[in-house]
C-alpha cells in the first residue's frame, strides 16, 4: 500500500473519531502517532484535500488543555504544513496559528519547547500569515515576550535556553527578517520595535551561566543578534544605548577567544573625539588644476562585501576625503567572500564535513556568535555618524605606546585588532578586519588630529598622541597579518584595511618608518598568483603612492632593494613563523622576486662594479605595472611577455595614473618616450576597460605635464612632443570606435590636456588638424558626456592656437577645419549648459584667429562669423545658467581683440556694446558683471568703438555706481574685483579720448564725479603700484594731465573733471 493510500486510511479514521462527541482519547493518540511517524520530509504524499480536512479536524477538536495530546497534534500539523509543498490561504493558517497561540497559553512548561517550536517551524515557511498575531505574541505584553522575561525561564531551568531560543526565532519570523531575499518586513510600530529591541539589551545584558548545552547558548546569542541588526538596519529611527550595544557586540566578538565577565560590560565614549573640520585653503594664482572624478566602482563593491540583505552599510566608505586619493580602477576588487549574517539553526547542515563531532560544531557556532557581533557592529556603523564612533574607538582598537608588544596588554586584548590576529576561524578573522575597515575607512578628518613625530611628556599624553599610538599600532598589526596570515580571503581584507589606513593617517605628522614597513609587507603579494590579491596590493601601493601632502618616505619605499638588503630581508623571513596554516602551498604562490631588486652582486670593488647592471627604472614599481601589460625591462633590453588578467592590467594602469598624479618628475621624468610607445599599443587592447584605463592615464599624464610647466619644472620638451605625435593616431581611433562612450569621452580631456607649449613646437599643422578632426568627430556624438568633453577640448584647443597665433613658425589653421569647427561650435551653443559652457569659449577663440585673408579665401566665413557672434550675444544675455554667461561675455571679449571683425563686419557693434554695458550695469551675478566691463575694454583703438564711445562711457560710469552700492551678501565677494574692473576699462577708455569726445562724456561725469572719484581713491589705496590694473590707471593719469589739450571751455571743464578724478593726494 502506497504512503498517500496509508495517509488517506488512517486520515479518514482519525477524521471520524474527532468528531464524536467525547472521543476516545486512546485511540486518538494512537491515531496521531502513526500519522506522525510518516516519512513526510522524505517524500510528498499528501494531498491538499485530504491534508485540510485533517488539519481542520484537528484544531477544531483537539483541545489545548489536553496538552499531550495538543503537543502531538502540533506536530503532526506542522509536519503537514511545512514539509509537504502545500499551498494553504492565509485565512486558513491564520486559524492553525491561532490555535497554536491558544495552547501557548494554557500549556505547562515541559510542552512549551514543542508547542513553540511547531509554531516557529510554520511561521518560518508562512511569515505573512503571522502577521495579524503580532500583538498578541511580541506586543508590549505578548505571550513571546511574557516568555522571554518570566521568572520560570531562569538560567537554572532545563528548557530556558532551548525556549529563549524558539521565541527569538518566533521573533524573527514575525518580523519577516529573510537574509536570503528581499522581502517587505513587517509593518510593525516604531514603539514596539524599540520594546522588542530593548527586551533583548537587557536580556543580553544579564549575563548567563552558560548551560551544559553551549550550542543552544550560543544559537541563542545569534538569533538576538541578528534582531537587533536587522531591526536597526531596516529602521534607522529606532533609537537605542549605544554604550550597551557597543559593549555587547565587543563581548561577543571576542565570545570563545578570551575569558571575559559573565555580563557585558557598557562601553562610554572618549570626551575628547571630535575632530575640527579642516578648513582646505583656496589657491591662488594661476588657474586650478581640475581632478576629474570617477565612479569609484571598488568602493561601490566594498559595500557589496557586507553582509545585509540590502547591501548598503558603510555610510563613509567612499568618502576618502581628497581629491588626490587614489581610485581604485578594478570594479570586483572587494568582491571577495562574504560573511554570512545568519544561518539555518534548525539544523546543522550547512557545517562542512570536517566539522564532525560536538566539539567541532561547538567551535563553529562560536565563530557565528563572534561574526555576528561583528555583523552589529557593521549596522551600528552605517547607520551612527562618524563622530560619534570615534568617541568609542579607545575601546575598540589598542592603543599601546609600544606598537610592537601590543599583545602584550591586556587593554589590547579586548580589541577587534586581538580577534582578527587570534581567532582560529578564518572568516571570523575576515569579519573582525571588515569591522576595522569600516572604522577606518573615510576617517582621515579624525585621523588628522594623529601625530607622534614629537616628544611628549611622560606623564601625560595629549590626544593626539593617544591617536597616534592607534594609528601606529595598526600599522604594525596590519604588517603582522600580511607577513604570517595564510588564508587568502583574510589577508585581501587585510589589503583593504591598508588601503584604508594609508588614505587616512597624517604621515607628515608621524614617524619615519611606518610605509616603508607596510609596503615591504604588501609588495610580495604583488607577484603572487592569485589575481585578487595581486590587485589589493596594486591598490594598497596606489593609495601610498598617493600620499598627500607628500613625503619622503614614499619615494624610499618604492626605491629597488640592493643585493644585501635582498640577503637579509630573506633571512629575517625565514625567521618568521607562520601563525596559521590553512593554506600550506601559500608560498608556491609567488613568482620570481628579483624585479625588486637593483644589483645583481654583493661586491663593491672595481672589478665586480663592470659586473653590475645598469637598472631601467628607480623603483620596481613600474616594473611590476609594465611587466602586468606585458612587458619586461631587464639588462637594458625589452621583451614581451604574457600580460596579466585584465583585473591587474587595469589596477596597473590606474597606479601608473598615481605615479603620474604625484611623481611623474621623481620617477616618470626619463621615461616618457618609453610610455608613449606602450600606451600607444594598450590603446589599441581588444578589451575596452583597458583601452577606457589607458585614456585615462594618457589624460593624467597631460594634465600632470602642465602642472609642471606651471612650477617651472617642465620634463624635456622632445619627450613631451614624441608622446603626442605617437599618441594623436590611436587616441583617434578610440573616437572612431562606437562602442566604448566612455573611452571618448576621456580621449577628449587627453586632447584638452595637450596644452599650448606642445601644440607651439609640434613640426607641422598636421597634429592640430588630427586634433581638430577628433574633436568634430566627437561634438558629433550622441552621448551628451562625449560632447561635453569635446567643447571642453575644443576650448583648450582653440586656446592655444590663440597664443600661438603670433608665432611666425607656426602655420595657420586650415580653411576649411576652421570653417568647420566654428561651425560646430555655432551649433553646440544650443547644446545643454554643459556643453555652451565650453562652446562659447571656443567661438571667442576662434572669432579671434579669422583673418580677412580667411574670409577672402572662404565667403562663408563672413555669414557664419555673423552667426557666432550673435550666439556670443545670445548667450551672454538670454541664458539662465550664469556661468555660460560670464563665459560668453569673455569670448566677446576675446573676439574683439581681432581688429578684422571691425573692419570686416558691420553693424554687429550697435548690438554687442548696448548688451554689454546693460550686463555690467544690471545683472545680478557679479561674475558675469565683471566679464562684461572686461570685454567693453577689449578694443584696442579708439576707432574700433566707433559712435559708441559715448553711451559706453556713460554705461561704465553707471555701472560703477551701482557696483558701489551692492548690498547683496552672497555676491559680496566679487565685489571689490567688480569695482577694479569697471575701474580699469573707464581707464582704458581714458586713454582713448579724443578732445571731441570730452563734450559728449560731461554729463556722466557730472552725474557720477563723487563716486568715480571716491572709487579710485579707495583702488589706488589698496593695490602694489606694481600691479597692472594700477599701471593702466596711472597711465589714464598721465593721459589726461600731459599729453592733452583742450580746444574749448565744455572740453576743459570736463578735462578738469577727469583730471580730478585720476590725481589724488597720495
Amino acid at each position: 500500500m502506497s504512503l498517500s493510500q496509508q495517509f488517506l486510511i488512517l486520515s479518514g479514521e482519525l477524521c471520524s473519531h474527532l468528531y464524536v462527541k467525547n472521543y476516545n482519547k486512546e485511540k486518538i493518540n494512537s491515531l496521531i502517532d502513526e500519522l506522525n511517524a510518516k516519512p513526510y520530509k522524505a517524500e510528498l504524499f499528501v494531498g491538499k484535500q485530504d491534508a485540510a480536512a485533517l488539519v481542520t479536524s484537528l484544531y477544531v477538536n483537539i483541545k489545548p488543555v489536553d496538552e499531550f495530546l495538543a503537543a502531538k497534534t502540533s506536530h503532526l500539523i506542522n509536519n503537514i504544513v511545512t514539509k509537504q509543498n502545500l499551498q494553504f490561504t492565509g485565512e486558513y493558517l491564520g486559524n492553525v496559528i491561532a490555535w497554536h497561540v491558544d495552547c501557548i497559553k494554557k500549556c505547562s512548561d515541559i510542552i512549551l519547547p514543542d508547542i513553540l517550536h511547531n509554531l516557529q517551524c510554520i511561521l518560518h515557511v508562512n511569515p505573512q500569515c503571522g502577521q495579524k498575531f503580532i500583538i498578541d505574541l511580541i506586543g508590549k505584553d505578548g505571550l513571546l515576550i511574557k516568555k522571554m522575561n518570566s521568572d520560570k525561564c531562569s538560567q537554572s531551568h532545563q528548557n530556558a535556553m532551548q525556549i529563549y531560543l524558539i521565541v527569538l526565532k518566533c521573533i524573527i519570523n514575525l518580523l519577516k527578517i529573510d537574509d536570503n531575499k528581499k522581502s517587505e518586513q513587517a509593518d510593525i510600530s516604531l514603539e514596539l520595535k524599540e520594546d522588542i529591541t530593548q527586551l533583548i539589551i537587557n536580556f543580553l545584558m544579564k549575563g548567563f551561566i552558560k548551560s551544559h548545552d553551549e550550542s543552544i547558548y550560543c544559537k541563542v546569542i545569534i538569533s538576538a543578534l541578528r534582531i537587533l541588526s536587522n531591526i536597526y538596519f531596516n529602521d534607522q529611527k529606532v533609537d537605542f544605548p549605544m554604550p550597551e550595544i557597543m559593549g555587547l557586540c565587543r563581548h561577543f566578538i571576542l565570545y570563545g577567544i578570551i575569558s571575559q565577565d559573565k555580563r557585558p560590560e557598557k562601553i562610554m565614549p572618549a570626551q575628547q573625539s571630535i575632530a575640527a573640520v579642516p578648513v582646505k585653503p583656496n589657491a591662488k594664482g594661476g588657474k586650478k588644476q581640475k581632478i576629474r572624478k570617477q565612479r569609484n566602482n571598488a568602493i561601490e563593491s566594498l559595500k557589496k562585501e557586507i553582509p545585509v540583505s540590502d547591501r548598503s552599510l558603510m555610510r563613509d566608505v567612499g568618502n576618502f576625503e581628497n581629491n588626490s586619493a587614489y581610485k581604485p580602477a578594478s570594479q570586483n576588487f572587494l568582491e571577495t567572500q562574504k560573511t554570512r549574517n545568519c544561518w539555518a539553526l534548525t539544523s546543522d547542515s550547512d557545517m562542512s564535513d570536517v566539522e564532525n563531532g560536538r566539539e567541532a560544531k561547538l567551535i563553529a557556532l562560536r565563530s557565528r556568535v563572534r561574526q555576528s557581533a561583528a555583523n552589529l557592529f557593521l549596522v551600528v556603523f552605517k547607520i551612527k555618524e562618524k563622530k560619534d564612533i570615534f568617541g568609542y574607538w579607545w575601546a575598540l582598537l589598542p592603543d599601546s605606546p609600544d606598537a610592537n608588544n601590543w599583545l602584550g596588554e591586556e587593554k589590547s586584548k579586548k580589541t577587534l585588532a586581538y580577534c582578527a590576529v587570534t581567532d582560529p576561524i578564518a572568516s571570523s578573522r575576515a569579519s573582525a578586519l571588515s569591522v576595522i575597515l569600516t572604522l577606518l575607512a573615510g576617517s582621515k578628518m579624525y585621523l588628522s588630529q594623529a601625530e607622534t613625530c614629537k616628544k611628549t611628556n611622560a606623564s601625560f599624553t595629549p590626544f593626539s598622541v593617544s591617536v597616534g599610538y592607534i594609528v601606529t599600532c595598526m600599522h604594525k598589526i596590519l604588517v603582522g597579518i600580511l607577513e604570517c596570515e595564510r588564508s587568502h580571503s583574510v589577508i585581501i581584507v587585510a589589503l583593504k584595511c591598508c588601503a584604508a589606513l594609508v588614505q587616512s593617517t597624517p604621515y607628515h605628522k608621524m614617524q619615519e618608518g611606518l610605509i616603508v614597513e607596510l609596503v615591504r609587507s604588501t609588495r610580495k603579494f604583488l607577484i603572487h598568483r592569485d589575481v585578487t590579491l595581486q590587485v589589493g596590493a596594486l591598490i594598497t601601493i596606489g593609495c601610498v603612492i598617493s600620499i598627500d601632502p607628500k613625503v619622503d618616505e614614499v619615494l624610499k619605499a618604492l626605491e629597488k632593494d640592493t643585493a644585501i638588503d635582498k640577503g637579509e630581508n630573506n633571512k629575517g623571513d625565514k625567521e618568521n613563523v607562520p601563525l596559521n596554516d590553512e593554506c600550506d602551498d601559500f608560498e608556491e604562490g609567488y613568482s620570481d622576486d628579483e624585479m625588486f631588486t637593483a644589483v645583481g652582486s654583493t661586491e663593491h670593488d672595481e672589478k665586480d662594479e663592470k659586473l653590475n647592471t645598469e637598472v631601467h627604472f628607480k623603483s620596481w614599481i613600474l616594473d611590476i605595472c609594465f611587466k602586468n601589460m606585458g612587458w619586461i625591462f631587464k639588462d637594458n633590453e625589452v621583451t614581451r611577455c604574457k600580460p596579466s588578467a585584465i583585473p591587474i592590467i587595469l589596477e596597473s594602469l590606474q597606479v601608473l595614473s598615481a605615479i603620474a598624479f604625484h611623481h611623474l618628475q621623481d620617477l616618470l621624468n626619463s621615461h616618457v618616450t618609453l610610455l608613449a610607445d606602450i600606451l600607444s599599443e594598450m590603446l589599441q587592447h581588444e578589451h575596452q576597460d583597458v583601452v577606457l584605463q589607458t585614456a585615462r592615464l594618457i589624460s593624467v599624464i597631460g594634465d600632470a605635464i602642465q602642472r609642471l610647466d606651471q612650477q617651472n619644472q617642465s620634463l624635456p620638451l622632445n619627450q613631451c612632443l614624441y608622446m603626442w605625435e605617437k599618441l594623436i593616431t590611436p587616441l583617434s581611433m578610440v573616437l572612431q570606435n562606437h562602442e566604448n562612450v566612455p573611452a571618448k569621452a576621456v580621449v577628449c580631456d587627453c586632447i584638452a590636456n595637450i596644452g599650448e607649449k606642445s601644440f607651439k613646437e609640434l613640426p607641422d599643422i598636421c597634429f592640430v588638424t588630427d586634433c581638430g578632426e577628433n574633436i568634430l568627430r566627437a561634438l558629433a556624438e550622441p552621448t551628451a558626456v562625449v560632447r561635453t568633453k569635446a567643447a571642453w577640448a575644443l576650448g583648450n584647443l582653440s586656446d592655444a592656437l590663440v597664443l600661438n597665433m603670433d608665432e611666425p613658425e607656426i602655420e595657420d589653421i586650415d580653411d576649411d577645419l576652421l570653417l568647420r569647427l566654428l561651425e560646430v561650435s555655432v551649433q553646440c551653443a544650443n547644446d545643454n549648459d554643459k556643453v555652451k559652457m565650453s562652446a562659447t569659449r571656443g567661438l571667442g577663440n576662434l572669432l579671434r584667429l579669422i583673418k580677412n585673408e580667411n574670409l577672402q579665401r572662404n565667403t562663408q566665413l563672413k555669414s557664419l562669423c555673423e552667426k557666432a557672434i550673435e550666439k556670443l550675444l545670445e548667450c551672454a544675455i538670454k541664458v539662465t545658467n550664469m556661468k555660460v554667461r560670464w563665459n560668453a561675455c569673455y569670448a566677446l571679449g576675446n573676439a574683439m581683440k581681432n581688429g578684422d571683425l571691425f573692419t570686416c563686419f558691420n553693424g554687429w557693434q550697435s548690438k554687442v556694446f548696448p548688451s554689454l554695458c546693460t550686463l555690467t550695469k544690471d545683472c545680478k551675478n557679479l561674475k558675469v558683471r565683471i566679464n562684461a566691463a572686461v570685454a567693453l575694454r577689449a578694443p584696442a583703438l579708439r576707432a574700433q568703438y566707433g559712435d559708441h564711445y559715448a553711451s559706453i562711457w556713460r554705461g561704465v560710469m553707471a555701472a560703477m555706481e551701482n557696483a558701489a552700492n551692492v548690498d547683496d551678501f552672497t555676491e559680496y565677494k566679487h565685489k571689490d574685483n567688480l569695482i577694479e574692473q569697471l575701474c580699469v576699462t573707464l581707464a582704458h577708455l581714458c586713454c582713448l579720448l579724443k578732445p571731441s569726445d570730452l563734450t559728449d562724456i560731461l554729463d556722466p561725469l557730472v552725474f557720477h564725479f563723487d563716486c568715480a572719484k571716491g572709487l579710485y581713491i579707495q583702488l589706488y589705496n589698496k593695490l602694489p603700484p606694481e600691479n597692472t590694473s594700477c599701471l593702466k590707471i596711472l597711465q589714464a593719469a598721465k593721459y589726461v594731465t600731459m599729453d592733452f589739450a583742450p580746444e574749448n571751455e565744455t572740453q576743459m571743464q570736463s578735462l578738469g573733471m577727469l583730471q580730478d578724478i585720476f590725481i589724488w593726494e597720495v
